[in-house]
């Protein structure tokens, strides 16, 4: 192709830096897989043997992760790639001699240049997607011997995903300590020869992520920071305090993940409803027992779930979302109920009109605020600073102030 072609080529959708995100989601992919972007034109290698197949070979294709979702439809693409039939609408061609990926559409025409690669780049690309191609080797000796385990990379491509665990290889790893802690944030407990992960984890996609350098922390990413079974337990005695019993209480813990409020709520005799609207968790509320509304807390109304007389929460704190949460919950709350909610400082000195608008909501409920300890939160993975907040809802013509409609 002529070089003046490439003078006036786009420019590519990711920096050439950001090879390893793309190595990363080179797979093998089952047929029937549509959530995947197939890769086309990816050459044989020399001497092989193209009519002698013992066995189909996987597709080589490219698994989607969040980064490039966001700069492909920035690029200005047509159709959403955030959807589990994306490869009806694109595939991937690979051109060789000049070393990049194009994302083109499946019904229409038109394309964008993906990444342009370095000469060692392509290299290593080609070479990634041959090996997948081929079949596994009857031993993982014989595919360790060609790993090169000097570096940490190296060392976590001998790593293993086996249904929810991430596996140790056999051998000693110079960099396991590393490793460990890697899998560790992202949500791993180690289990011996290896590391269990929750239900809720995609293991594959942590291991990918982790083989292409990055630091995944699903925790983080969807603030999935759960309470701690002690501040728990002391943040629903905190709200019996004003309702001298639980016992019949009907009680709602928005945005609740696996249920950390909620359980003790019910130990002590609450009725208790969750709202979660992250499936993996929200199943797992339901073997836990727990009645679940399994959607956005900050969709539902009065219509969908009624009034409760003690809401507690923990909800995540990210772009004032626990502001949101605050003032969305005491509209379920009925008159001389009980709001008790985590929230951020960053609200009390904040300057944006949420938080303006949020210090006079506090102020007008009459709301008790307490600083929990530094550290609070050190065991669910965050070290994040964290208020307490408390307030009754008025009973109409019951006096005024903090401690309206508390018995006992």
């Amino acid at each position: 192709m002529p070089s003046t072609f490439w003078a006036d080529a786009p420019t590519p959708v990711l920096a050439t830096e950001q090879f390893p995100r793309i190595l990363a989601g080179v797979i093998a992919a089952e047929p029937h897989d549509r959530s995947v972007l197939r890769i086309f034109g990816i050459p044989e290698s020399a001497g092989s043997d193209a009519t002698h197949k013992p066995s189909p070979r996987p597709q080589i294709a490219l698994k989607l992760y969040e980064r490039l979702i966001e700069a492909v439809l920035a690029s200005g693409v047509v159709y959403s790639l955030r959807t589990v039939r994306v490869a009806d609408d694109f595939y991937i061609e690979y051109l060789p001699a000049q070393r990049c990926l194009w994302l083109k559409y499946q019904q229409i025409l038109g394309s964008r240049l993906l990444i342009q690669m370095t000469e060692e780049q392509a290299a290593l690309f080609e070479k990634t997607a041959r090996q997948l191609r081929a079949p596994e080797p009857d031993k993982d000796a014989d595919s360790e011997a060609e790993i090169d385990t000097s570096s940490l990379q190296g060392e976590m491509a001998l790593l293993r995903a086996k249904g929810q665990r991430i596996e140790l290889p056999a051998r000693r790893l110079q960099h396991y300590a590393r490793i460990k802690a890697l899998i560790l944030a992202a949500g791993g407990v180690y289990s011996r020869n290896g590391f269990q992960f929750g239900a809720a984890i995609d293991v594959k996609e942590v291991l990918t992520r982790l083989r292409g350098g990055e630091k995944p922390n699903p925790k983080k990413a969807r603030q999935a920071f759960f309470t701690p079974e002690d501040l728990a337990a002391e943040t629903v005695a905190w709200a019996a305090e004003y309702l001298g019993d639980l016992a019949g209480k009907r009680m709602l813990e928005p945005s609740a993940g696996e249920g950390a409020l909620a359980e003790p709520a019910r130990a002590a005799g609450a009725k208790v409803l969750t709202v979660e609207n992250h499936g993996p968790s929200a199943q797992i509320l339901r073997n836990k027992g727990f009645e679940v509304v399994e959607r956005d807390f900050l969709s539902l109304s009065l219509a969908d779930i009624g009034l409760f007389d003690v809401v507690i929460a923990n909800p995540p704190f990210t772009k004032d979302q626990d502001i949101a949460h605050v003032i969305h919950m005491w509209r379920f709350l009925r008159p001389g109920g009980v709001l008790v909610s985590l929230t951020s400082p960053g609200w009390r000195t904040g300057r944006t009109k949420a938080q303006r608008n949020f210090r006079a909501f506090v102020d007008n409920i009459g709301a008790e605020v307490e600083a929990l300890p530094a550290g609070t939160f050190k065991a669910a993975g965050t070290n994040v600073s964290v208020l307490r907040l408390r307030a009754v809802k008025p009973v109409e013509g019951a006096p005024s102030g903090r401690r309206a409609g508390r018995k006992g």
